[in-house]
């Protein structure tokens, strides 16, 4: 009697370690039918697809999970993010409103979806805002701009104060992931350095760090790298022939509705400030199929200051140096050859330029 009482208790141990050790998902989906769906996950640091077979909208997915992270499942045609972590997990609803599915068995999930419940009132009014302005110009406009850039700032605010009361979370975590694809280096660092130990050491952790060593590079204080790039004639043009300016690199591309949806507001900025020592430098990180649209969209724009392009798209080297992993994105860089600050544009933009001459 005695030994089956052991044998029982080590079956039970090496249930409980496999249970851990994996994330099964189970999914039921109406309007999916017989189809697939697509995964894309981490196992530990190496990112990860796997395509799943789906009969009748169900599914079951299994990973060697060993911590929450957050994924993304695509339909047909569709895609949703959710966090999984190592259990059993559950996904309910339907294909035609993957922003109702019900998730069960992942508390970093539940965590996400209260975390979106508090800030939706600043979301829907942000968008509401933001709409509205797209019909507007002139005062009217920059009215509205004002009014989106604080809401952005409450936003920012509640994302880092949630992130400094909860360091062992892994949706904290995540949100650090999210700021700093497009976010300076200070506010990346101070918010990692929050984070327990343990969640620093996570996969997800260590990225971040990695992330942090490429981010530096454009953090307050340091050079901004030499270059060369060819202008819309195809004539080189260096970045040293800017020496002594305030210049801001602006990174855009042709096809990026929201930066030539900045465009006239960043004309408006170079009109006030080109007196004071400023002026604006563009860099599209456009592919060689987009030339004839950059051309296009130049001569569209008319902005009264020069523009490069390689044609190198993402490849773009200095894009790449940098770690800009979205447009529109800048740097804005002093007589010294210092940058002084990153991402600003629009109301941000101005409110710098006149704490630096005015």
């Amino acid at each position: 009697m005695k030994h089956f009482f052991i044998i029982t208790f080590v079956l039970f141990i090496g249930f409980t370690e496999t249970l851990f050790s994996q994330v099964q998902v189970h999914g039921e989906l109406s309007a999916l039918g017989n189809s697939s769906v697509l995964i894309q996950y981490y196992e530990g640091k190496v990112s990860k697809s796997v395509t799943l077979k789906v009969t009748n909208g169900k599914f079951t997915w299994k990973a060697p999970v060993t911590e929450a992270q957050k994924i993304t499942m695509i339909f047909p045609g569709r895609a949703v993010y959710m966090f999984i972590e190592p259990g059993m997990m559950t996904v309910k609803g339907s294909r035609d409103s993957l922003e109702q599915l019900v998730i069960t068995g992942s508390k970093t999930n539940d965590e996400a979806v209260a975390y979106a419940k508090s800030m939706k009132p600043l979301v829907e009014e942000e968008n509401r805002i933001f709409h509205e302005s797209l019909t507007l110009t002139g005062k009217e406009k920059l009215v509205l701009d004002e009014k989106l850039a604080a809401i952005s700032g409450q936003k920012d605010m509640l994302g880092k104060n949630y992130i400094a009361a909860h360091t062992q979370s892994a949706f904290s975590l995540n949100l650090i992931t999210e700021y700093s694809r497009l976010g300076n280096y200070e506010d990346i660092l101070k918010m990692y350095d929050q984070m327990s130990e343990k969640m620093k050491s996570t996969a997800e952790g260590q990225r971040i760090a990695d992330r942090l060593v490429i981010l530096k590079r454009s953090a307050v204080g340091e050079k901004v790298m030499a270059f060369t790039k060819k202008d819309d004639k195809g004539n080189p043009l260096s970045f040293s022939a800017y020496k002594g300016k305030y210049v801001l690199v602006d990174f855009w591309a042709s096809w990026c509705a929201p930066c030539r949806r900045e465009i006239p507001n960043l004309i408006r900025t170079y009109n006030t400030f080109k007196d004071h020592n400023f002026t604006v430098l563009s860099i599209s990180v456009d592919d060689p199929g987009d030339k004839d649209r950059w051309l296009a969209a130049l001569a569209a724009h008319q902005m009264p200051w020069a523009q490069v392009c390689d044609l190198k798209g993402w490849d773009d080297d200095l894009r790449v140096y940098y770690g800009i992993n979205g447009v529109p994105s800048t740097l804005l860089i002093d007589p010294q050859g210092n940058i002084v600050a990153k991402d600003l544009r629009g109301i941000a933009l101005d409110n710098k330029l006149k704490e630096l001459f005015m």
